[in-house]
């Protein structure tokens, strides 16, 4: 589980800025929060934040998926001597040659680990890792390429760490270098971002949506997944496949193309779901394609299957504009499904950025699981809670968001056409 997130110096994001899911003492929804005695917190299971566009909402997401893929490919897939592909603050010129900083504190079966790393655009300047096998913080191994001798590693941490720190490149992290090199006990910290953390966004939709299709083809996940497109009341009665091959004709137009472009090709026109329709009380249903379905139907369907599996596996879920063409009310189930602990046994997350006030005004989110990014001055985000601004139990929340109260607000005005609108 996703305790604290750390990140300085990349995209929007230029000082240190942290996204925490740390329960505060609130007394509501006290029923949702998940206590984790051994370390004295408790811990949330979803998180909403909001802001006006370019503000940063999307940056934190990115660094996290940033880091998380730093930690699954930096030694399997990074060009060796090709550097560091990260995106530091773009706005002030000492930030494109300063650090960038990341961390994570996670809590995986009852163990807490705090994890981080800093990087220029050449190489990877520090690594850390803490971890709390009996609740007090040992150092397990640090990194640092100012240091005569680059890595310290502590007895807690048997393994073949001195041979793994020479096969590690600079631009890669030793965590990734272990993983690949079978370390058994940094394997649950690399598992954890490579199987248990999901993020969401424009440049992975695709990819979901393509997971959820195989889902449909399982039978543990088929009736789940059909019974949430039946309760978002979409008219869909059934799910199938269309498991024709590419036409001849098509075939013979993809053999003219460049292999890579060809395959994207027979993989938008092969075999693909598609829903029935009803028309009446005793149709047996139309199959209509999956492109002629709308477009809250298809965003919801992209989602459904990492939704289901976060779900059954207790993992991490971070979804970039959850509100994207999703009614006010499907989005607020999918939040009730992590914030219930009927539905969510195994503890999952949900961390989702959104426009959708009406969230703010529901009983499903505590006050301590909403954030704000705003943009500064700088042009650098700003991100806070709204626990900063100690608003009451009752306090209409959606109407002070929409006032101001809080920041993190658009400043509009209304541009002067007159002249263009004479032409």
């Amino acid at each position: 589980m996703l305790i604290r997130f750390r990140v300085e110096n990349f995209r929007s994001i230029k000082e240190q800025q942290e996204f925490s899911l740390v329960a505060s003492s609130l007394s509501e929804n006290v029923g949702s929060v998940i206590p984790v005695p051994r370390y004295g917190i408790n811990l949330l299971p979803a998180a909403a934040i909001y802001g006006p566009n370019a503000s940063g909402k999307s940056s934190l997401f990115h660094a996290l998926a940033f880091m998380r893929d730093a930690v699954i490919e930096s030694q399997r897939s990074w060009i060796p001597g090709g550097g560091i592909p990260r995106v530091p603050f773009a706005l002030d010129l000492a930030s494109l040659t300063d650090p960038s900083v990341f961390s994570v504190d996670v809590l995986i079966g009852n163990v807490r680990y705090e994890y981080g790393f800093s990087v220029d655009s050449t190489r990877v300047l520090e690594e850390w890792l803490y971890a709390y096998p009996k609740g007090k913080r040992q150092e397990w191994f640090t990194r640092d390429s100012n240091r005569d001798i680059e890595y310290t590693f502590s007895r807690s941490l048997p393994g073949e760490n001195r041979a793994i720190s020479t096969l590690t490149r600079p631009n890669s992290l030793f965590l990734s270098a272990a993983a690949q090199n079978n370390h058994e006990l940094l394997a649950p910290i690399y598992q954890w971002f490579s199987a248990r953390l999901w993020i969401v966004d424009d440049s992975t939709r695709a990819f979901f949506e393509d997971y959820t299709v195989q889902q449909c083809r399982d039978e543990r996940y088929r009736a789940s997944l059909f019974a949430m497109l039946q309760a978002a009341d979409l008219g869909i009665t059934n799910v199938e496949f269309n498991d024709e091959d590419v036409s001849p004709e098509l075939e013979h137009t993809f053999q003219s193309m460049a292999p890579e472009i060809a395959e994207a090709l027979r993989k938008a026109y092969g075999p693909r779901v598609q829903f029935l329709h009803s028309t009446g009380p005793f149709s047996p249903g139309i199959a209509l394609p999956f492109d002629q379905e709308s477009r809250g139907t298809r965003t919801l369907f992209s989602i459904l299957g990492i939704l289901i599996w976060s779900l059954s596996s207790g993992s991490t879920l971070l979804i970039d504009e959850l509100d994207q063409s999703l009614h006010p009310e499907l989005a607020r189930n999918i939040v009730t499904h992590f914030t219930n602990t009927e539905h969510n046994p195994n503890l999952a997350q949900l961390v989702f950025n959104t426009h959708d006030t009406n969230l703010l005004g529901s009983e499903i989110l505590r006050r301590d699981q909403i954030w704000f990014t705003e943009k500064q001055f700088s042009g650098a985000t700003r991100l806070y809670p709204l626990t900063d601004f100690h608003a009451r139990k009752h306090e209409n929340l959606e109407r002070g968001y929409l006032q101001g109260r809080y920041g993190a607000t658009p400043s509009l005005h209304t541009p002067d056409l007159s002249e263009m609108l004479k032409i």
